[in-house]
């Protein structure tokens, strides 16, 4: 593996992705909220298709069709297509020809990334006896899984004990952050759990996809980092919407109110860039009605995550019941349902 100009030079190779919303054999996978291969997983694959040798072949797995077709067209370079997780899993790695170097996958054959909406579409994913990664048969070199969706912390580690157990490589728990955007322009964090070794293994391939990597610590820790993150911007993202709504209310002009805010203590990613008030943030999902992003659903979802993991590490989260009940309610509007977690704004100011 070699670095030129600050970007990873890949090998020439099969990979795969799986996106029931993500994988490198790309997996992907759809469900009530994102649809096909997802807003995320989508143009993670581009990207990656597109940093790879002309040689090399990106494999997917997407369960709705017309997405796939749209994927498989749209996408220059060698793309395959695998029915099912297991078939992805059974698709042998090339090396031949390969004249970059290998010391950082000297032991890999095949390179497997995975990102899924939720736990359970993790768990299915690899361990269905009939479908699943893991259903195959010995493979004779080791697999590398990249999992990079966001999911509770128990569930990966009992997915890492099923690829342990299965003998058919390694795993690391590998979440994203920078949203949509990010996965468009190449600049997502990746947030990392796992073994070093594997870990440096990881590093260059999914820097096809990003600009920062963290090695957050052992197995889970990747998840535990990126579920923290979010409750994080969660409170930054209803701080924000609260206040836009005070000036407003009291008749400030919202720009004005938001410049002040942005050169101030008051700062954050959600206020500069994510603004939820339209007319302030030019790539702000506000610009776009709140459609497509991060939505509401899923983001309540992975603040139930952070707040879980504070009751398992005994962590006071004095803010926590009130910033999940609000997304909660949220996630049951009308105006909010199905859209980007920054709408939580019109549930806030719409009232």
């Amino acid at each position: 593996m070699t670095v030129k100009n600050g970007h990873s030079e890949l090998p020439a190779a099969t990979y795969g992705f799986i996106g029931l919303s993500h994988t490198m054999h790309f997996i992907f996978m759809a469900n009530e909220v994102e649809t096909g291969l997802g807003n995320m997983g989508y143009r993670m694959a581009k990207n990656l298709r597109s940093k790879l040798p002309a040689d090399s072949v990106l494999v997917v797995c997407e369960v709705v069709q017309s997405v796939l077709e749209k994927f498989v067209s749209e996408t220059k370079g060698l793309v395959r297509v695998a029915n099912t997780p297991k078939e992805l899993s059974e698709q042998s790695v090339s090396r031949e020809n390969v004249s970059i170097e290998w010391h950082l996958l000297t032991d890999t054959k095949e390179i497997i990334i995975t990102m899924l909406p939720a736990g359970k579409h993790v768990k299915q994913v690899f361990t269905d006896s009939a479908t699943g990664l893991l259903a195959i048969s010995r493979s004779p070199k080791p697999k590398l899984f990249i999992e990079c969706s966001t999911i509770d912390v128990p569930t990966s580690l009992e997915v890492a004990k099923a690829v342990s157990e299965s003998d058919l490589g390694s795993f690391a728990d590998v979440p994203v952050s920078g949203g949509p955007t990010g996965a468009e322009a190449a600049t997502l964090t990746f947030m990392a759990g796992g073994s070093s070794d594997v870990l440096e293994s990881i590093e260059p391939i999914v820097m096809t996809m990003g600009k920062t990597f963290f090695h957050c610590g052992g197995a889970g820790a990747g998840l535990a980092t990126k579920q923290i993150n979010n409750y994080i911007s969660g409170i930054c993202m209803l701080g924000t919407a609260e206040a836009m709504n005070l000036g407003i209310r009291y008749g400030l002009d919202p720009k004005v109110l938001a410049g002040v805010i942005n050169s101030s203590t008051g700062r954050s990613y959600n206020s500069i860039e994510q603004n939820p008030v339209k007319g302030i943030s030019p790539n702000s999902s506000a610009e776009r009605d709140f459609e497509n992003g991060f939505s509401i659903e899923l983001c309540k979802g992975v603040l139930h995550m952070a707040i879980d993991l504070g009751d398992r590490v005994g962590a006071r989260l004095p803010l926590s019941q009130g910033l999940i009940d609000t997304y909660e309610a949220a996630s049951m509007d009308d105006r909010c349902k199905g859209k980007d977690c920054r709408s939580v704004y019109r549930y806030v100011a719409d009232n």
